[in-house]
């Protein structure tokens, strides 16, 4: 979907070839999404408070006496809520590794899948992709933590110190294969992302990027610095543009945003919050000054290099995101600049607004462009410009005459005229760095053709996690959406959640035929209905052809009208069975009577079957096996492409057509026993009635004789066995239609089956067959045969890996002895479902069908399913998160945030001698146990209940624990092992076969660990 190049680029306007911001994620004070920060700011609400306790004691280093060493001069930050807090299983990292990395870099991971969820990418489309990942952290305290905790290794350098390991971690997550790099320039470091990262989509470089930096405020350190250099606020509060502003608050927060090129945005039908137009970076050089001041004539240049870059005029800005911290240096330096730049032939009475979110959250410092750039861009999204807050007198640039700026001290629309509105974003590093983004409002684009709810007679919504929790979260935040009454259409969100989330292997779909039912339906997830006890995995699909029986009035009329491929293969049937026989199919379901004889029942019968099939893989359902059951083996072998549809209609009409003039009569009954006990009730009277069937291992069904078959069937009702007889007239797979093969076998004489695409199994010759085997004579011997259905259904039960039986008919008929073969195999990984049932409306039932395919792990064809869906905003992942910390009591002093409980068993360590066990292992047995206890204690994981055949890679063993592992192994019991030994041991009883073997046979088992 992403992977495209710019195209028409003298024909596109500023916006149309410039970068979409198309999907917005954030962690900030007050703010955990885009949308709550937007009721921040338009709300005017100042979330800023005091250091919370689990930071550092503010009240230990406060000091209001100005630059002051060692002190700090202000209470205040914007501080985020449990920062400790990790769904490390979501991204399927150990617990020892998520407690040494730091939050910043695990606030990163979490905030960038949101913003993926909100761009509606999913995880196999970036796997692979050409995207780039342009990320920044700053030091923490995190990496002081981990020292104090005696943390010195490769996964704590990795966690703590290497700034640009969050990039690496986010790409790896994802699998993503352009740039991936760590920006800085202070301050100026997320707009300076936001640059880099356009320059490549507009070069096409890249097809999509990932921006995006967090902050995190957990040691009073640098706050020394900045006190005593009278940079942070004493009174607490950012007031930019005011005359009293003195200084900034330090905040802590994370924000990533996803790119992409606009025409690649417009033609994928993505939301666009704006576009991002031009770009330009500067250093300031000495033009300040020193180092650290900000200097007019740099600002300047780079305001004017941003604006040629976005082909726009800057008397045209609408309004300015300004860096705006609210300091007594930087201010003025950044209003002088703007006004000399934006005031250029600008009309006198549309001044360019100015503000700083600064004022409602702080500064995030490293991330502080980051917010700006979000403000922005949901500014021009809404057209609305918010206020800043905390201005009591503004500074005399805004008073003077005709003065081109006017700072946004309320609430105001934006309204150009005749034109998108634009805006600037300003970023200024301590370092001298500058950065400047121009934004457009996203290009008017042409909206297509839209699926209306009621358009459709049923909605099928997915939904998944990887946690059982997280889903009846997730159901219960869908169910508030579509219950809203401004809510999004039933058609747009069911298109949403199919193509544009990831589909996880926790899963629910639900089915309804509005916004109300499927709501409904979603409250009764949340609270535990329909979600699986366990995760699945893509299981194989196998189709199953029941015989006759399963036809009922008016059957198909729904589909007829509602599934184009449905009515196209019924069709093409209907063509085929006139030609044979005579009369229309279509015509008789249309009429909705009742079939009576077999020589129109299973041509119907076989048609149906055939277009149904049809139906479940034009919705993604492929089958890798088929398996026909009497009369339903014809339309298997039609869909495995062993008979073409010509072929299967002659197959069965001639035989019916054979079958309705025979003579003999005959019967069937349906009997609750197994093959064996079943023919021990027919005892003396084998010679007219037979098992004909052998359903499961207990239900078969019984054929000859009608008079002999009714002395068999009375003892067995007396005694209780549950016996119902089958609705026709003769007997099948019974001696009584064994007259009739030569026949079929004549009029079939010219059938040329082929190599079919998909395998069946013969009910048969109790095998899978390519469909060479499928002529004449065996269509002979599927009339006359025992159908040996059971076996069937076992042989794809001894393969221990999950499937789905899929029975393709109008009613099912043949789930209770799948069931049943399923319990008595005791495949807790099968699942079945059916496709219509009696007298159902056939659009819903297929989709609850469908919903349980999707539940066992299938993945649908969600574009088809849902097309006429446009792309809505969803509730997003819900986290589940749980405490990551090392070093709880240890090393206090450097920052109290670790003396927070710690409640994971990861933290154990055996580095002294005395920490060390004092028993070693003396059989493979024990070996196996050590093995499984080091490897608990190295990786953080429970292995209770872990089987011995798995290798320790699959728990998670990877080169860096494995290193660990062979050093204790060799230090504690002196056994030479290496680490490519620990990581290509197929099992774990193979490596303790290998540790025993080498275990120094005079080591004192007291002295071993």
């Amino acid at each position: 979907m992403i992977l495209r190049t710019s195209r028409n680029l003298a024909r596109q306007t500023s916006a149309e070839q410039g970068v979409a911001i198309v999907g917005a994620a954030c962690r900030l004070p007050g703010a955990g999404t885009p949308e709550q920060f937007w009721e921040v700011l338009r709300t005017a609400q100042d979330t800023v408070t005091e250091v919370p306790d689990d930071r550092f004691d503010v009240d230990r280093w406060f000091s209001p006496e100005m630059g002051k060493p060692h002190t700090i001069r202000s209470r205040s930050g914007g501080f985020l809520d449990r920062i400790d807090q990790f769904d490390a299983r979501f991204f399927g990292i150990l617990p020892n590794e998520a407690e040494q990395m730091d939050p910043q870099q695990r606030m990163l991971l979490e905030v960038t899948w949101q913003a993926l969820e909100d761009a509606g990418r999913t995880a196999p489309e970036l796997a692979g992709s050409n995207t780039g990942v342009y990320v920044n952290i700053c030091n923490s305290g995190y990496w002081d933590v981990l020292r104090a905790a005696g943390r010195h290794d490769l996964h704590a350098a990795m966690g703590g110190e290497a700034g640009g390991m969050a990039a690496g971690r986010i790409a790896y997550h994802l699998d993503v294969r352009g740039p991936v790099m760590a920006l800085e320039s202070t301050c100026a470091t997320a707009l300076l992302a936001a640059h880099v990262a356009g320059r490549a989509l507009r070069s096409g470089e890249i097809d999509l990027a990932i921006i995006g930096s967090a902050n995190l405020l957990l040691s009073p350190d640098l706050y020394f610095a900045l006190s005593e250099a009278e940079m942070l606020s004493p009174t607490g509060r950012c007031r930019f543009g005011d005359r009293d502003a003195d200084g900034y608050v330090r905040s802590e927060g994370a924000v990533v945003l996803v790119l992409k090129r606009q025409e690649d945005a417009d033609a994928d039908g993505d939301r666009t919050y704006a576009t991002v137009i031009g770009t330009a970076v500067r250093g300031d050089g000495r033009s300040g000054g020193t180092l650290t001041t900000p200097g007019v004539e740099g600002q300047e240049a780079m305001l004017r290099a941003a604006y040629e870059d976005a082909g726009v005029s800057p008397a045209d800005v609408d309004f300015v995101e300004a860096h705006g911290p609210g300091t007594p240096a930087g201010d003025p330096v950044e209003l002088t600049a703007l006004a000399t730049v934006l005031g250029e032939q600008r009309d006198p009475a549309r001044p360019c607004l100015v503000g700083s979110a600064k004022s409602n959250v702080g500064h995030l410092e490293v991330a502080g462009g980051m917010v700006g750039l979000l403000k922005a861009a949901l500014a021009l999204y809404h057209r609305e410009l918010p206020q800043t807050l905390h201005v009591r007198t503004p500074l005399p640039i805004f008073e003077e005459p005709g003065s081109p700026l006017r700072l946004a001290t309320e609430r105001t629309p934006l309204t150009p005229i005749d034109r998108p509105a634009l805006a600037g974003v300003s970023a200024f590093g301590l370092s001298g760095g500058y950065a400047h983004a121009v934004l457009s409002e996203a290009p008017a684009v042409a909206a297509p053709r839209r699926t209306r709810d009621g358009d459709r007679p049923a909605y099928l919504l997915p939904l998944s996690a990887k946690d059982p929790t997280a889903l009846r979260t997730l159901a219960a935040a869908t169910a508030e959406l579509l219950s809203a009454p401004d809510g999004p259409s039933a058609a747009d969100v069911c298109h949403t959640a199919g193509t544009r989330r990831t589909h996880h292997e926790r899963r629910v779909a639900v089915v309804g035929r509005d916004r109300a039912e499927l709501a409904d339906e979603l409250i009764a997830v949340a609270g535990g209905h329909g979600v699986r006890p366990a995760p699945v995995r893509a299981p194989r699909v196998v189709f199953v052809f029941p015989g006759q029986g399963s036809q009922w009035p008016g059957m198909g009329r729904e589909l007829l009208r509602t599934d184009p491929v449905f009515a196209a293969r019924l069709t093409e049937c209907d063509r085929a069975v006139r030609a044979e026989a005579g009369f229309s199919v279509l015509e008789a379901l249309e009429s909705g009577r009742t079939l009576s004889t077999m020589d129109e029942v299973q041509p119907v019968l076989w048609a149906v079957q055939v277009a149904l099939a049809g139906s479940w893989r034009s919705r993604g359902i492929e089958p890798g096996l088929l398996i026909g059951h009497s009369m339903g083996e014809v339309a298997a072998a039609v869909t495995a492409g062993a008979l073409t549809v010509a072929e299967g209609a002659a197959v069965i009409c001639r035989r019916s057509g054979l079958l309705a003039r025979r003579r003999t009569p005959g019967a069937m009954w349906a009997v609750q026993l197994g093959e064996e006990r079943a023919a021990r009730a027919i005892g003396a009277h084998a010679d007219r009635v037979c098992v004909a069937v052998v359903n499961s291992p207990h239900a078969t069904v019984l054929s000859g004789d009608p008079g002999a078959l009714a002395e068999v069937v009375a003892p067995l009702r007396a005694t209780g066995v549950h016996c119902r007889q089958v609705p026709v007239d003769y007997a099948s797979h019974a001696p009584q239609v064994a007259g009739l093969g030569p026949d079929i076998e004549r009029s079939l004489a010219g059938l040329r089956p082929r190599e079919g695409r998909v395998p069946l199994h013969s009910t048969v010759l109790d095998r899978v067959v390519g469909g060479t085997e499928l002529d004449g004579r065996y269509w002979a011997d599927n009339l006359r045969l025992p159908v040996r259905f059971a076996d069937a259904v076992g042989a794809v039960l001894a393969d221990p890996r999950p499937v789905l039986f899929v029975e393709i008919s109008p009613h099912p008929i043949l789930h209770a002895a799948i069931e049943d073969g399923i319990e008595a195999a005791g495949a807790a990984a099968a699942t079945v479902t059916g496709s219509l049932e009696r007298e159902r409306p056939e659009a819903a039932t297929m989709l609850r069908a469908l919903a349980t395919a999707y539940a066992a792990g299938c993945d649908p064809d969600w574009a088809r399913l849902t097309e006429g869906g446009a792309f809505v905003p969803l509730s997003g992942y819900p986290w589940q998160g749980e405490r990551y910390w090392v070093g709880d009591g240890a090393g206090a002093g450097t920052s109290p945030v670790i003396s927070l409980h710690h409640r994971h068993a990861a933290a154990e360590r055996f580095d002294e001698p005395g920490d060390r066990p004092r028993r070693g292992p003396s059989t493979p047995e024990e070996c196996a146990e050590d093995l499984l206890r080091r490897t608990s204690v190295l990786l953080g994981i429970d292995t209770g209940g872990v089987g011995l055949e798995v290798p320790l890679t699959q728990l998670g063993l990877n080169s860096l624990f494995a290193v660990k592992l062979a050093y204790r192994l060799r230090s504690e019991l002196d056994i030479p092992i290496s680490v490519r030994e620990l990581l290509q041991a197929a099992s774990i009883a193979e490596l303790a076969e290998l540790v025993h073997d080498r275990m120094p046979r005079a080591v004192d088992a007291d002295q071993a660990s």
